[in-house]
């Protein structure tokens, strides 16, 4: 059985840790609970596995590089809130480390959560602010209604998790109202990742790109990087677009002052391939807004970033967006 998240691997909980159900047909999911694992990433996975456990987390986020496992499907209730109807509500993320030692809670970590949490709040509509993405720490207390921090009650993320970094990280990667765009009238938006060439094959490059994890600005684990040349060499997304139509086009790519400053991205339109230039020195780290194009419906290679410019420095490719109007 496959993850839910496609970049997560999936590591099954013991069923005597978790509830099945059918949410959200069942049981609406309108939040977002953040844990602290007190313990290594590993053990919690396997402490999930023994049926002795009577607990689980719907995910769990490495440390050292933000990989995700997910030991409970989303359908599924994942005992973690210790508040029943929080649990049937909620998604719980588990983070490797310990409440108070801030040196687990990485750069890496804090952006692969954010992207899962900002996949959850699209998939589920819930709104992307600390209502509904909150710290098990602010789940009342079952055994003292409507208090928090009884005296049983846990106290994690704790008083060394970032909520303004990753709520700000959170807005990036779920596209805001300032950098998202469209007004529902193509119901249409997709993220096309570098990552896509392996877990669904959307992403095409030659072996001119290459993999780097090396800037932290990166939208996933990764990017790829070339040089600038004369050639038809490009990397290539692939979207299935429902329907003939006005789109939002955004790319992400991480930002250095030895990136290339104009480095050309095509758009497959109506009319034909338009292109666009970008400067990948400035805006990273965020969802850049190329342009609104018309553009054809179907499957097929429909946006490029291509080698041949005149620009100087790296060229990257990493992910783009694609929002309907």
């Amino acid at each position: 059985m496959a993850a839910d998240y496609p970049y997560a691997g999936y590591y099954p909980a013991s069923t005597a840790n978790y509830t099945p159900a059918n949410r959200p047909t069942d049981y609406s999911i309108d939040r977002v609970i953040i844990h602290v694992t007190q313990g290594s990433w590993s053990a919690t996975i396997n402490w999930f596995e023994n049926p002795a456990a009577q607990s689980s987390a719907h995910y769990v986020v490495r440390s050292s590089d933000g990989y995700i496992g997910q030991s409970v499907l989303e359908k599924d209730i994942a005992w973690h809130a210790g508040n029943w109807y929080y649990n049937e509500h909620s998604v719980g993320i588990e983070h490797e480390g310990y409440i108070d030692d801030p040196s687990w809670f990485t750069d890496a970590m804090y952006r692969s959560s954010a992207r899962l949490t900002a996949y959850l709040c699209e998939k589920y509509r819930i709104a992307v602010d600390r209502e509904h993405i909150i710290g098990h720490d602010e789940v009342p207390d079952p055994n003292n209604p409507g208090e928090y921090g009884g005296a049983d009650h846990h106290k994690d993320p704790g008083p060394y998790w970032n909520w303004d970094l990753y709520m700000s990280y959170v807005a990036q990667y779920a596209g805001s109202v300032a950098s998202g765009g469209g007004n529902g009238g193509i119901n249409y938006k997709r993220v096309i990742d570098n990552a896509d060439d392996t877990t669904s094959g959307r992403f095409s490059a030659s072996g001119n790109w290459r993999w780097s994890s090396w800037n932290p600005e990166r939208y996933y684990w990764n990017y790829r990087f070339t040089t600038p040349k004369a050639v038809s060499d490009t990397a290539k997304y692939r979207f299935d677009l429902p329907q003939s139509g006005s789109y939002d086009v955004y790319a992400w790519w991480p930002a250095n002052r030895g990136y290339n400053n104009s480095v050309p991205i095509g758009v497959l339109t109506t009319s034909g391939w338009r292109w666009v230039r970008v400067n990948q020195r400035r805006n990273g780290g965020r969802w850049n807004h190329i342009g609104t194009f018309e553009m054809p419906a179907g499957d097929q290679w429909n946006v490029l970033v291509s080698r041949w410019t005149a620009g100087k420095g790296y060229i990257i490719a990493d992910a783009i967006k694609i929002v309907g109007r």
